[in-house]
């Protein structure tokens, strides 16, 4: 029987492989602000349906919490929180900014969760979720962050770049902490919030400089958040795994697949059939997913953060069903 990591292994270079790797991930939005308490959720999450992999998810508000973002939960099913006034109102702020120490802080508490995760994981890989410069900017300076950076942009360049330095600081901790890899979320790889031409003067250089951070990790996957999704323009990054919402925004497992060398990781519908769906649209999901990719170099998976009441049955229903089918 292979390991957890073998199996993602042989799923990456497109290998058959005994059975098809799941994982499922939520936020923790009672918990995260807590390292212990976030690691045990996430463990006793883990313990529970013994997922192929952990993604370890913080704090939607810890990328600027040390600037004075903060956020609070009002039942969002996601576990979305309604974040505050941005810290950052003035250009002279934005233009004082400097990396972020990783040695105290949201950021020294969320290395401590991973440590804390991996020590319990019992050899499941675990990946620590990282959000992409221009989502950090945002967290920190809101729309203004926008109009700074069209307006002027070379004011916007220097806070930009010191952005880019705590965030690759931050991952070159997460990989000697352990984690097989990192969870990399843009959501700013779309046509609703750029064209392609500020895409690629601002999201795409400042992305691969984070993931090169990452590049002692096995195990990265790129999460591309949104819809009408500029796709090809993300799909030579260095990771291993490309994540995306293929139920709703597209395009499907099968057209992605043939875009990239890399494995894909997808096919359950979060809001759909995982959520409100039976066990049996679960289960065709999952089998549809396998269909699409010929069940080589795929991950059952969520488009996006599974919702907080997801039945239980259902989840289940994507476990049996991911470990049900062989691909070879």
């Amino acid at each position: 029987m292979l390991s957890k990591h073998d199996l993602l292994l042989a799923t990456i270079a497109r290998k058959p492989t005994p059975h098809i790797p799941i994982a499922l991930w939520r936020h923790w939005p009672a918990e995260d602000q807590v390292a212990e308490d976030l690691a045990r959720a996430t463990l006793d999450f883990q313990q529970r349906y013994d997922f192929d992999f952990i993604k370890l998810t913080p704090s939607q508000v810890f990328v600027a919490e040390d600037a004075g973002l903060t956020g609070v939960y009002e039942g969002n099913p996601e576990g979305d929180l309604v974040k505050n006034a941005a810290p950052i109102t003035s250009l002279e702020q934005w233009e004082a900014l400097r990396p972020q120490t990783i040695q105290q802080g949201a950021l020294a508490r969320q290395l401590r969760c991973l440590q804390l995760v991996i020590a319990g994981a019992n050899e499941t890989p675990v990946i620590q979720t990282i959000f992409n410069p221009l989502t950090v900017a945002a967290c920190l300076a809101g729309e203004r962050a926008i109009l700074w950076r069209r307006r002027y942009p070379e004011i916007f360049q220097r806070g930009f770049a010191m952005l880019i330095e705590t965030w690759r600081n931050f991952v070159e901790a997460v990989i000697s902490a352990g984690a097989a890899g990192i969870f990399f979320s843009t959501a700013d790889a779309t046509y609703r919030r750029m064209s392609e031409e500020e895409y690629m003067r601002w999201g795409r250089p400042s992305d691969l400089e984070v993931l090169s951070a990452a590049r002692a990790g096995w195990f990265n996957v790129l999460h591309i958040h949104g819809e009408d999704l500029m796709f090809k323009l993300v799909a030579d990054y260095p990771v291993q795994v490309l994540n995306w919402d293929d139920r709703r925004a597209g395009p499907s497992l099968r057209e992605g697949q043939a875009l990239v060398s890399k494995a894909v990781a997808g096919g359950i519908g979060q809001w759909g059939a995982l959520l409100q769906g039976s066990i049996e649209e679960v289960r065709a999901q999952v089998a549809d997913g396998i269909a699409q990719t010929g069940g080589v170099g795929y991950i059952a998976a969520p488009g996006c953060v599974m919702p907080i009441p997801t039945p239980e049955r259902n989840i289940r229903a994507a476990i049996s069903a991911a470990r049900g089918n062989a691909s070879g």
